[in-house]
């Protein structure tokens, strides 16, 4: 935590500014990105956490799981990091299988928590083995009491079908996570603007990405309830959207696919300058078209469980834009349909914390619960 504290004094004060910008990630991270993670990385919030998620047990103490094995994806620059930070702040060694699409940005965040303190030198390993090397994945998994693995349903298959009998699976597969808009909610301008930045600002990558919004709203007030969604997204686009050619010509190619497709599927695609709108029919929760090209689908409160209790398994975050008076319906809703993470935006640094992963505390995973009648 000392380490931690002190790179997120390195980080906003630009220690590594130059570092970033020598790996081509400062449109990626951003002078507000790097405050954010710094947050995270403060010994006092580190501190915080540790004391929610593995204090307070009576007559039970805890230990470490042991080695834990972390399998990360690349959808996220920076999770593999993440992923051993949580790994150490429960006590483990940690041996981390780099995604075949790191950017190196893991590993040097890990090099310098060692030159911080390098007693953590001991429990932090890295390794470039390709997903295809079952030989050598087999190796790790061998020496670890766990593993973690951040990816698909493909991903998670494989580590399944590898890991020796005795090591405890920790799954963090990938989840959906959409919008909610009542018809009182369809006037807030403030929220909608921040869906669509959000929607923007992420590129729809997380889990907890925002993929489409299910609206109350039926006919033309669905179509009209598109279009002003098309226009916030072009504004958030303007701000926070990647221009580069070869970006704008791949996002353009898929929309225009996605028009080719309309004629067989029915929906309807409004294009705008760099995102897109489809206003479908088929209530089933899917991925979007991402980088801001998102989905609306109208939607009927009483549906709203059935609808998602078909992707239970899958659900992340919900975001809800209501009237206060609705809150706690839809979140008791929500909630019984799977849901696990619910925000309505009041907190403004509510889905930015620190928080549990699909319903679950990590460190409590990460370590093992040991129950005795001996005083200590």
């Amino acid at each position: 935590m000392r380490a931690c504290g002190r790179l997120a004094g390195l980080l906003t004060g630009g220690a590594y500014d130059g570092e970033i910008r020598a790996r081509g990630l400062e449109k990626l991270l951003t002078r507000e990105r790097i405050c954010q993670a710094a947050s995270f990385l403060r010994e006092d919030t580190l501190e915080r956490r540790v004391k929610t998620e593995l204090l307070g047990l009576q007559n039970h103490f805890l230990m470490p799981l042991g080695v834990l094995m972390h399998v990360t994806a690349g959808n996220m620059t920076g999770i593999g990091a993440y992923s051993v930070l949580e790994g150490l702040l429960a006590g483990n060694i940690n041996l981390l299988k780099l995604s075949s699409e790191d950017d190196g940005l893991s590993v040097f965040l890990l090099q310098e928590l060692i030159r911080i303190e390098p007693v953590l030198a001991d429990y932090i390993y890295t390794f470039r083995i390709p997903s295809g090397d079952r030989e050598r994945l087999l190796k790790l998994l061998i020496l670890s009491d766990g593993v973690c693995t951040w990816g698909g349903d493909e991903a998670i298959r494989g580590i399944r079908s590898l890991a020796p009998a005795g090591t405890k699976l920790i799954e963090w597969g990938h989840r959906i996570s959409f919008s909610y808009v009542t018809e009182a909610g369809r006037s807030n301008r403030e929220a909608l603007q921040a869906i669509a930045d959000h929607m923007v600002r992420t590129s729809q990558l997380l889990c907890s990405s925002c993929q489409g919004i299910y609206v109350e709203a039926e006919g033309q007030e669905a179509v009209d309830f598109s279009r002003r969604f098309l226009r916030m997204l072009e504004h958030s686009y303007e701000k926070y959207g990647n221009k580069e050619v070869g970006f704008r010509g791949c996002s353009t190619i898929r929309i225009y696919q996605k028009e080719l497709e309309s004629a067989m599927t029915g929906e309807r695609i409004f294009r705008g300058r760099g995102v897109s709108v489809t206003l479908s029919e088929e209530p089933g929760l899917q991925l979007s078209l991402m980088y801001g090209s998102c989905w609306v689908k109208p939607m009927n409160r009483e549906k709203l469980v059935k609808t998602l209790r078909k992707d239970r398994g899958r659900l992340q975050t919900a975001r809800l834009v209501c009237l206060e008076e609705e809150e706690t319906e839809l979140v008791r809703m929500l909630a019984g349909a799977g849901v696990n993470r619910i925000l309505t935006g009041r907190d403004k640094e509510a889905g930015e914390r620190f928080g549990s992963h699909d319903g679950e505390y990590p460190l409590i995973r990460y370590s093992r619960i040991i129950e005795t009648d001996i005083s200590l």
